[in-house]
């Protein structure tokens, strides 16, 4: 059980719970036998088999192009096929080989995709239940606006544990559905923080929407790490 410490407009706060939206699948997949069907990881192509080690051996794309014509050097019929389970994953360089001692940058591009700058990935802790709560930073935003404007990746609901967080967030979720407006919310002193929920995760922008029935109510959490902008005149 995931929690969350968040703090309303008036700097009360309390430690809910969070979770995907889970829905059950409505199609069932079953085997001729009636056993229902499961998904596996299966091996696409080792690696003296991916493209790029194809392309290296026959020296341009052309020649690569007439070696699938008159062969088959895509394909290994010991590997290709083979069921994956307990696998790691491992970084390796241009020739394809592990390494060990990686140095991780954080890349930064402009909206016409070009780069504009490199830098050393920072160290990040989870913030979500830190000392200081999660907080409204009293800016709102119109939901059309929103959706327009960020690209949501995840979407997490907020629900109580006892009766006084079910009021507290009811509240919260009254306030935003009478208003048709989702609150931007931030961590840090200041609530101007992203949101990490794990140590070295992400960070995300979030923003609470919610909606109420009579005495029901639904509060969404949705998390952001794309802003849609425009390009540049002339672009």
């Amino acid at each position: 059980m995931r929690k969350i410490k968040l703090a309303n407009a008036q700097k009360r706060d309390a430690e809910v719970v969070y979770g995907g939206l889970s829905r059950k699948p409505r199609i069932v997949y079953t085997l001729p036998t009636g056993e229902r069907a499961r998904n596996v990881k299966v091996l696409k192509a080792s690696v003296a088999t991916q493209y790029e080690t194809l392309l290296q051996a026959a020296g341009s794309d052309e020649a690569l192009s007439q070696a699938l014509v008159d062969g088959d050097p895509e394909l290994d019929l010991n590997q290709t096929g083979r069921f994956i389970r307990n696998s790691q994953r491992i970084l390796v360089n241009a020739a394809r080989q592990p390494v060990y001692k990686v140095k991780v940058t954080e890349r930064i591009f402009g909206p016409d995709g070009e780069l504009k700058g490199e830098k050393d990935k920072v160290s990040r802790s989870q913030n979500v239940m830190a000392e200081v709560p999660v907080s409204w930073t009293g800016k709102k935003m119109p939901i059309a606006q929103a959706y327009n404007r960020f690209i949501f990746g995840r979407t997490y609901q907020l629900t109580h544990t006892n009766g006084l967080s079910f009021d507290f967030l009811f509240a919260m979720a009254k306030d935003l559905h009478e208003q048709q407006a989702l609150m931007l919310v931030g961590a840090g002193p200041k609530g101007t923080d992203p949101l990490v929920f794990q140590e070295e995760g992400r960070p995300y922008r979030a923003f609470l929407e919610g909606r109420v029935r009579g005495e029901e109510y639904l509060l969404l959490m949705h998390l952001s790490n794309l802003e849609l902008k425009p390009l540049p005149e002339g672009a």
